[in-house]
Order: structure tokens, then C-alpha cells, then sequence
């Protein structure tokens, strides 16, 4: 029996089980993620080419876990399908020792080890700092599609928005009132005869810029409930503005800073900065809080995991197969 050819035929056992594998735990990874991409292309009008870039940035993360899990898979089936048949019993037989069936499934397992170690150390710190990237990009899309013509626009975060006229580009915008009710002791309305949006990629920021207007802002008296009103349990809020102090300032230039919900808000569960860092980068911050364990910890976490991800296809398959 010559040695290449059972390397071979043990390969083409594994390769099924091990793409099957795969492209099941990537769907179940992704299928989480489904609705809310969905919703963005239905209800919020993002670009559908946009989103599938979204989806494309996901999949080296998701990889990173799957690869392994569906090498796994494939040593379980394929020894147990090789077993059941006696196959190693006749391959034992024949004089192949137990250590020489093992050597095409090392080979599997260091091609994953070395696949997952690429994506762990390499593609997912740039395919996360793109993700977040495209996520900017989406919320960008939505602040300028979200300012209409003779439309009152209140999706700003405490700011409500009209625009007399907005220009083909939507960069230019003329005829501007916002009411700022951010601060709820204060009344502020901004008049504009001109505006800009202006958008940062490298802070993540949207800004809107106001020209040749005045601000008025006033002091807000809490509402008045009736004499027969019981407001034991029940506060109340609101109130109209007061004359008592009454501010006018006219300007040139006035800045706002527009926030809007992240487009994955509840499908992010947890925030992990570190994620997009790379390797040099985890590196600086764990020296940079050497003296602080609680916040190195994160760092230090994140770069185990970088390591440990490609570890465990060797592991897994050394341990199944032994």
C-alpha cells in the first residue's frame, strides 16, 4: 500500500464533514446577524451594496471560530466512520501503525492551525477597524438622507431639525431651524440661512454647520399642575419658556454635533475597542497600563485569544485522534 495514497483517501474523509461543518456554524453565526442587517436595507433605506459590505467585514471573525469547531467535527466523523467499517482494523492489519493514520490528519490540522492564525492575527484587526469603518458610513448615509426639505427631522439626539431647502448633493442646506432640547432647563432655538453638513472619518463624527443665523434661548418654568392634581407619585416635567432671562446672540458660524444610534446597536451586544487593534497595538497598551491589571486586562485577553484560537484546531485534533 503506498503511503501517499492512504494520506490521500483519509484527506478526502475529512474534507466533507470539515465544509459542511464550516458552512453550518458560519450560517448559525450569521443567521443572528440577518434580521438586523434586513432591517437596516427595509426600514432605515441603507443602500443594499452597503450593508453586504457590513456582512463581508463579520465573516473573518466569524471564521476564526468556526474553522476549528469543523475540524473537529471532521476528525470525529471521519474516525468514526473509518472505525465503524473496520478500516483501521484492516489498515493495522496490513501493517499501518496507528501514529502513520495520524499523520494526514496533522497535516489538516496545522493547514487550520496556520488559516485561523491569519485571521486572528492578521485579517480580523483590519476587517474589524473596516466594520467600523462601514458602520460610520452607514449612519452618514442616514444623517443625509434623514434631512428633507419642509420636514420636521427630530432622529439627531434631542435636536429637531427643518430645512427650507436642501441642495442636489444634500451637503447644502438654506433656511435652517433646530430646536436644541438637549438641556431640559433650557429653551434654545437656532436660526440659520445656511447650513452644512460636515462628516469626519477618522473621529467617527457628524457635524452640522451653521452660517449667518442668531440663537435664542430662555430659561424653562416647570409646568403648573391644577390645584385638585395629586402629583405624589407622579413628577411632573415640561413648562414653557420664561421671559425672566431671555438670551439673544446672533453669529457667523455655529457648530452642532449631531449623534445618532450606531445602525447595530442591538445586535453589538458588548463593545470591545481591542478588537481592532493589531498585534503591536495590544502590545503598547498592555505596556501603557502595566501599572493598572484591571485596565491591561482587556488587552492581555484579546491577545491570549489570538493565540489560543489557532491552538485549539491542533489540540482538538491531536486529542480526538489519540
Amino acid at each position: 500500500m503506498r503511503f501517499l495514497v492512504l494520506d490521500r483517501y483519509i484527506a478526502r474523509e475529512l474534507v466533507s464533514p470539515f465544509a459542511f461543518g464550516c458552512a453550518l456554524f458560519t450560517f448559525f453565526l450569521v443567521i443572528d446577524r440577518i434580521y438586523h442587517l434586513t432591517d437596516l436595507v427595509v426600514t432605515k433605506g441603507v443602500p443594499f451594496p452597503l450593508v453586504v459590505q457590513l456582512l463581508v467585514y463579520m465573516l473573518p471573525s466569524f471564521l476564526a471560530h468556526t474553522l476549528p469547531m469543523a475540524l473537529l467535527i471532521a476528525v470525529l466523523l471521519a474516525g468514526g466512520r473509518l472505525a465503524s467499517d473496520l478500516e483501521i482494523t484492516a489498515f493495522k492489519a496490513a501493517g499501518v501503525s496507528a501514529l502513520r493514520l495520524f499523520r494526514p490528519v496533522l497535516g489538516a490540522s496545522l493547514l487550520v492551525t496556520l488559516l485561523t492564525a491569519g485571521l486572528t492575527l492578521f485579517v480580523n484587526p483590519a476587517a474589524n477597524g473596516e466594520f467600523q469603518r462601514q458602520l460610520f458610513r452607514i449612519v452618514q448615509v442616514r444623517a443625509v438622507s434623514a434631512l428633507q426639505e419642509r420636514v420636521f427631522n427630530d432622529t439627531f439626539g434631542g435636536l429637531t431639525i427643518y430645512v427650507e431647502d436642501v441642495s442636489a448633493s444634500q451637503m447644502a442646506l438654506r433656511g435652517l431651524l433646530v430646536s436644541n432640547e438637549r438641556d431640559p432647563t433650557l429653551s434654545r432655538i437656532i436660526t440659520a440661512r445656511e447650513g452644512r453638513l460636515l462628516t469626519d472619518e477618522l473621529n467617527r463624527s457628524i457635524t452640522l454647520r451653521l452660517m449667518n443665523g442668531a440663537v435664542n434661548e430662555a430659561d424653562i418654568l416647570p409646568a403648573d399642575p391644577p390645584r385638585d392634581f395629586i402629583t405624589k407619585d407622579v413628577p411632573t416635567a415640561g413648562g414653557a419658556a420664561s421671559s425672566a432671562r431671555y438670551r439673544y446672540t446672533s453669529f457667523d458660524i455655529y457648530d452642532m454635533s449631531l449623534s445618532m444610534d450606531s445602525p447595530l446597536q442591538n445586535a453589538l451586544r458588548v463593545e470591545k475597542p481591542e478588537k481592532d487593534l493589531t498585534l503591536a497595538e495590544l502590545g503598547a497598551k498592555i505596556a501603557e497600563y502595566r501599572n493598572d491589571p484591571h485596565g491591561r486586562a482587556p488587552f492581555q485577553i484579546e491577545r491570549h485569544k489570538r493565540y489560543a484560537l489557532p491552538l485549539a484546531a491542533l489540540v482538538s485534533a491531536a486529542w480526538r485522534s489519540w
